[in-house]
């Protein structure tokens, strides 16, 4: 077994968190902090539930946006926050298992479109794939990029 020492560079240049009720209208903030610095900002604080409806789940992408999954009550969606601070809906859940199911599967019927976006990730290898959840009925969806090349 061999150890090295690590340099600076090891160490992550940023830290993304949310505060799911934060900001002046108590829809949610994006904060980052830098460890090098010791410094946070704030670098999103959303102005109305239609704009960013309490973010509680977030991912960085490989470029460096962040994803936002909601817990809102004015439908859930999926946001992109790029590196220059603008915010943008992803993707919507319009998630509806019709009467009878899908074969093979054991998700219930029903409409689910009220059920939050949660645990969104990249694919660790090449960040090819985000993987996102729809926490009822317990759902994940694969969803590709051009990741590299997109907004986020």
């Amino acid at each position: 077994m061999s150890t090295s020492a690590c340099s600076t560079s090891c160490a992550p240049k940023r830290h993304s968190s949310t505060s799911t009720s934060g900001g002046p209208t108590g829809q949610g903030q994006v904060f980052e902090y830098d460890p090098q610095t010791e410094r946070m900002r704030v670098l999103f604080a959303s102005p109305d539930a239609s704009v960013l409806n309490n973010p509680d789940n977030i991912c960085v992408s490989p470029r460096g946006g962040i994803v936002l999954c909601e817990d809102g009550s004015e439908g859930e969606y999926l946001h992109g926050l790029t590196t220059d601070g603008e915010i943008f809906p992803f993707a919507a859940n319009k998630a509806v298992i019709p009467a009878g199911g899908v074969p093979g599967k054991s998700v219930a019927p029903g409409d689910y479109t009220g059920s939050e976006w949660c645990g969104s990730t990249f694919e660790p290898k090449n960040g090819d794939w985000l993987f996102a959840n729809l926490q009822s009925p317990g759902i994940t969806f694969a969803i590709t990029g051009p990741w590299r090349k997109g907004s986020l």
